[in-house]
């Protein structure tokens, strides 16, 4: 929202909440405490979407989903959610300690990533039929159709779908997949 000294306070508050998360996790998972942990990786799920931490939020999910199934979240699983919240909180230690000229962007998930193609082509799919649920959907994928479509394009995009003009949104989102 434009607006970076909020975000920064957002990313300050995350860093100092989450920091311990990984070692606050083995703990709950050694202790077999599995409410705990699935508790744990729900409110890591909310907290990293708050921030556009992608990667981060869809691992989390992918622990939650586990653990809410009776099932222990594979081990490979839990060492790729370590590693990426470590790689999030360097990269918001880096955001907090840099000069205030410096840029403010979103690190979208990569654009080949499976998650991300099956989420615009679920989108799509939303436009081309004409599901009123699309709007949510492309609210859930903002930061992903910036990266894609840049700040103009979803200007003219979002108001496209506040229209319910769905043939010019899916025009739109096409004229950005075939960049």
């Amino acid at each position: 929202m434009d607006d970076r000294a909020l975000f920064l306070r957002v990313l300050g508050r995350f860093a100092g909440d989450y920091r311990d998360l990984a070692a606050r996790l083995h703990a709950a998972l050694d202790a077999g405490d599995a409410v705990l942990a699935h508790r744990i990786a729900h409110t890591l799920k909310g907290a990293a979407g708050m921030i556009e931490a992608n990667r981060l939020r869809e691992l989390a999910l992918e622990v939650e989903l586990a653990m809410k199934a009776g099932d222990a979240a594979p081990l490979a699983l839990i060492a790729a959610l370590d590693e990426e919240l470590a790689r999030v909180l360097a990269e918001v230690d880096a955001l907090l300690a840099a000069p205030e000229t410096q840029t403010l962007a979103p690190t979208p998930a990569p654009a080949s990533s499976p998650a991300v193609r099956d989420d615009l082509a679920r989108l799509r799919d939303m436009l081309d039929l004409g599901d009123g649920r699309a709007p949510d959907l492309a609210t859930q994928l903002r930061p992903r159709l910036l990266a894609s479509m840049g700040s103009e394009k979803v200007a003219a995009f979002d108001a496209a779908l506040r229209r319910f003009d769905f043939e010019n949104a899916l025009a739109l989102l096409e004229q950005a997949g075939r960049r």
